[in-house]
């Protein structure tokens, strides 16, 4: 199978077995996530390519060790990014201003991938059945607890307890199909 028909756990899978080509591919997805995060950070191309190239670095030796993402990679590559960039920060002896802290965590939402990530989150919530995504949003949006949700659905808050857990669950393998 080729690679870029694979998901990411696939290809995390086969990265951590020894595969290249398949953490070629995580870098081929990845790499634009990893630029904007990079370039939020450092405001320079030449310092962004040096944190891209070590945080890369990093997730690969974490996963050939067994570590690393098993599921989500771009979100653990942007962690490996930021960490990269504060771990050069702590070895220069600078430390970074509240300015450039707030910089940073606005650079970090703020970026294309966002309306990406937007696109796949919908596209999994509209994917779950009407009562999951009834529980998801009362009890996640809305606040509520299972309590006070139950004579809603008709059920005791027990029952909306775990219809909560199954759908947040539901929710996260939804989500990672429409990433693929």
């Amino acid at each position: 199978m080729a690679v870029r028909q694979l998901d990411d756990a696939e290809l995390i899978d086969h990265t951590r077995a020894g595969d290249a080509d398949a953490y070629g591919e995580l870098y081929r997805r990845h790499f634009q996530a990893a630029r904007a995060a990079a370039r939020a950070l450092t405001h320079n191309c030449a310092d962004a390519d040096d944190l891209i190239s070590e945080a890369f670095v990093r997730v690969l030796r974490a996963s050939r060790s067994g570590g690393g993402p098993d599921v989500s990679f771009r979100p653990y590559l942007v962690a490996a990014v930021r960490n990269v960039f504060y771990d050069r920060l702590r070895c220069s002896r600078e430390l970074p201003s509240d300015v450039m802290i707030d910089e940073v965590k606005g650079a970090l939402l703020d970026t294309d991938n966002e309306r990406e990530e937007d696109a796949f989150a919908t596209a999994a919530f509209a994917a779950l059945p009407e009562r999951w995504q009834r529980v998801l949003w009362q009890t996640e949006v809305e606040g509520r607890s299972a309590a006070e949700i139950a004579p809603l659905l008709g059920l005791a808050p027990n029952a909306v307890a775990a219809l909560a857990y199954r759908a947040r669950e539901g929710l996260r393998l939804a989500y990672q199909r429409a990433q693929r």
